[in-house]
């Protein structure tokens, strides 16, 4: 019996998610020409999501736990992203910190979790390596399912008036 989700099932599921939203222009279509334009991309709509977390962790205090469990599935993806870098011999940009965004809108969230999980799925083909793909492949989900539940957040915030 095979224990876990195939590589080909979980990308079925990936793309299946991402042909689901609506998804921002300025997301669409990059053509990374290496693993690092491609990483460096995603570290980029990465801190815009953390921007966001930031706001909403300071002016929203039911939103604590979930982003507390969405910054712990980042702080995985940060280090499947600097295990691609080591295997690839990627260096790694040096990070700034993240301001707070101004506004702790819902819809500028999930626009922003689109981006990253668009170029995650850009940045599959760049990356040349079955473990890299995998490991994105693997973060690609965790954000899809992140994307998800800001959805549904968005939902019951519209369903309440």
């Amino acid at each position: 019996m095979k224990r876990g989700v195939s590589r080909r099932a979980a990308l079925r599921s990936a793309l299946g998610a991402l042909a689901l939203g609506a998804y921002p222009a300025r997301a669409r279509a990059a053509d990374y020409a290496t693993a690092k334009d491609a990483l460096e991309a995603i570290e980029g709509f990465e801190a815009g999501v953390e921007r966001f977390y930031l706001r909403l962790d300071r002016t929203t205090p039911a939103s604590r736990l979930m982003i507390a469990s969405f910054r712990r599935d980042r702080h995985r993806h940060r280090a499947h992203r600097d295990r691609i870098r080591r295997r690839l011999g990627v260096p790694r940009p040096e990070a700034a910190a993240a301001s707070e965004s101004a506004s702790g809108a819902l819809p500028d969230l999930r626009e922003a979790l689109s981006s990253l999980v668009y170029a995650h799925a850009e940045a599959l083909p760049a990356l040349g390596d079955p473990v890299a793909v995998s490991l994105l492949l693997a973060d690609l989900v965790d954000l899809a399912r992140h994307l998800t539940v800001v959805d549904l957040w968005i939902e019951a915030e519209a369903d309440r008036g």
